[in-house]
């Protein structure tokens, strides 16, 4: 079957050879599934070969040397000596735990958030849904740097709302030291990456819970089963995988948290909220110990790897979906459910009268869903607008205690912000690189991935697993080498080198996500276009690329967030002349940063600023971004 595929393919009819476009269209033609695979596949491929590879191999090499830029003496080949002094750092190991403890909290606080809030999602089906999706959408589209200040500002000693409204229930009765107690710098470092990171998992699980057929519902109804052992038999077995994946998930994304951190303690006080990422950013790029930060980032990499490859084999073992009558479906899983959660279920005995259920009144139901639907608007939007507030108050009703909002906006300080040249000027950094790198790497995403969706070629699961080995790698593992590289050949501080950064790193995910929208593109189009005479280049972009429109605009959609919020690549590997909007806010509050320490309403309208562009994103297009994250992580 396999050879009688290839030959048709090889030798088309006569006639609609005659009427494909130009010579390059024929010649590819001509080309064996292999050749084709490699063309396609090579931009993407050599970009990633030559931007993000050589960072993590060079990574391997500088852990072996003593590379100490602010001390004397020239750089020397250590060998294992690096991972001796990391073994030995007290710092560093007192670390490990503190950083393990951070993944665990905030994994225990969101995974359980975002089940009940997909699950309200899941319910809630009014005319209200799209302001929820809005609300839902909102903590995760806003930049982990911003999401620090957010958070840094309402826990404010004296002034901030927190401290306020506590001080009105009685519950305290001065400032409190909110950023300087390391208790309470931990956990509301906890709070603020569950804020965000919840938004995420609640729309993977919402996907998953989509996909319960209702006719497993119907069948628990019938058989007298309440609203709670429904969710224990029905639920929860269906959306077991998702949820296992979702805790993985979020531990990995704790692990890497570094700009949140950033912006809201600075890693204190002292080094109390100090993570290994955040370690390692001390270590390079303020103790310019580069080669032992590279071992440090080795032993993150590795930690964050075992996490990859265990939600990798998980996403693996989900069941296939299998087209079967309703009856047959609820036979099936019925049978697949654990013994425990099917004796959880009433028996239907017609023998015996069934056992009445005890239903709570339509009323309490309303009630309840309003106070839930209240709840997560404070939770999700409270945050934001609370420091939309504060942006067009003047200072003295913001820094008062407690504040004093008045209906007088003043907004002076955005026309401050709408006017400055240095504004203005990240503005066009950050529209210039976002819509750069998004544009690139749909393009070579697409081209990449095509072939490993669509053509039988060898080695396709190594190259995919490759490309998500690189994906896993810290950014913080690649920005250290980047560096040396970009100020050998002229690329720092530079609009250039921050859009090839950030298509190299964002090229593995892209081609991934567009892998499983190109599976879902039926092949018979593809064929039909085939024999009418359409060419390969043709039918890929008159064919499939339209054919899975939708999902190309979801996954751009994302990659468009995603690159507005980048701050890494941003701090490392710019300066003056490329300031991004994320960099230029992330030193906003530093008395050595760029601005100075300007006034509390100006960094609020600032922080507003910088999230708008997202804002809007999500309020036009919450549906296509709310499918298209439930759709990357269920089919990906």
């Amino acid at each position: 079957m396999g050879s009688a595929v290839d030959t048709r393919e090889r030798v088309t009819p006569l006639e609609p050879r005659r009427r494909l476009p130009g010579r390059l269209s024929r010649r590819i033609d001509y080309l064996s599934e292999r050749k084709f695979a490699v063309l396609l596949f090579l931009p993407a491929g050599l970009l990633v070969a030559l931007v993000a590879v050589p960072p993590i191999a060079a990574v391997f090499g500088m852990s072996l040397f003593r590379i100490e830029l602010l001390r004397d003496g020239p750089d020397r080949y250590v060998a294992l000596k690096n991972f001796h002094r990391l073994v030995a750092d007290s710092n560093f190991t007192a670390s490990i735990p503190r950083t393990m403890l951070f993944a665990i909290g905030t994994t225990v606080l969101t995974v359980p958030l975002a089940l009940a809030t997909a699950l309200l999602m899941n319910k809630a089906k009014t005319r209200y849904s799209a302001g929820l999706s809005v609300a839902l959408l909102l903590p995760w589209a806003i930049a982990p740097i911003v999401t620090g200040f957010f958070w840094r500002f309402m826990f404010q000693p004296s002034f901030g709302v927190i401290t306020s409204i506590l001080r009105a229930l009685g519950i305290v009765h001065g400032p409190v030291a909110w950023l300087q107690d390391p208790g309470k710098a931990f956990g509301i470092a906890i709070l603020a990456t569950a804020w965000r990171s919840a938004p995420l998992l609640a729309l993977i699980m919402l996907g998953a819970l989509k996909s319960i057929p209702p006719s497993l519902y119907r069948a628990a109804a019938m058989d007298g089963a309440t609203g709670l052992q429904a969710f224990r038999a029905v639920t929860l077995p269906a959306i077991r995988t998702t949820l296992f994946i979702s805790t993985i998930l979020q531990i990995i994304i704790s692990l890497q948290v570094f700009d949140l951190l950033f912006q809201l303690t600075r890693g204190g006080p002292g080094l109390e909220t100090t993570t290994v990422a955040y370690y390692i950013y001390n270590a390079a790029f303020n103790n310019l110990s580069l080669g032992y930060s590279a071992m440090l980032a080795l032993f993150l990499m590795a930690v964050i790897i075992v996490f990859s490859l265990a939600a990798a084999y998980l996403g693996r073992n989900r069941r296939p979906k299998v087209e079967v009558t309703d009856d047959e479906l609820v036979d099936m899983q019925l049978h697949a459910l654990p013994q425990s959660a099917v004796s959880a279920l009433p028996r239907t005995d017609y023998a015996e009268p069934k056992r009445r259920r005890r239903l709570v009144p339509a009323r309490v139901r309303r009630l309840g869903m309003g106070v839930s639907v209240v709840l997560l608007l404070i939770w999700s939007v409270g945050p934001t607008l609370w420091i939309l507030i504060a942006s067009l108050q003047p200072e003295s009703a913001v820094t008062s205690s407690p504040p004093t909002p008045t209906w007088r906006l003043d907004f002076s300080h955005y026309r401050e912000l709408f006017t400055s040249h240095e504004w203005i000027s990240s503005f066009k950094v950050s529209f210039v690189v976002t819509i750069a790198t998004t544009l690139i790497t749909l393009l070579l995403g697409a081209l990449a991935a095509y072939p490993l969706a669509r053509l039988r070629i060898r080695g396709k699961n190594v190259i995919i697993g490759l490309l998500m080995f690189t994906y896993t790698v810290p950014a913080l593992v690649l920005a250290i080498p980047l560096l040396l590289v970009y100020n050998h050949v002229g690329l720092t501080d530079t609009i250039q080198g921050l859009v090839i950064a950030n298509v190299a790193f964002c090229l593995p995910l892209a081609i991934w996500l567009l892998k499983a929208i190109f599976e879902n593109v039926p092949e018979a189009l593809e064929k039909s276009a085939r024999i009418d005479g359409c060419s390969r280049i043709g039918t890929l972009f008159r064919v499939t690329v339209p054919a899975a429109s939708s999902g190309i605009a979801a996954t751009g959609l994302l990659l468009l967030i995603s690159v507005w919020n980048e701050f890494l690549f941003a701090v490392v590997l710019g300066n003056h002349g490329a300031v991004t909007i994320t960099r230029r806010i992330g030193y906003i509050n530093s008395p050595t940063g760029i601005g100075g320490e300007p006034p509390y309403t100006y960094q609020a309208a600032a922080g507003i600023v910088a999230v708008l562009p997202v804002i809007l994103l999500v309020m036009f297009f919450h549906r296509r971004i709310s499918s298209g994250l439930a759709d990357s992580y269920l089919k990906g």
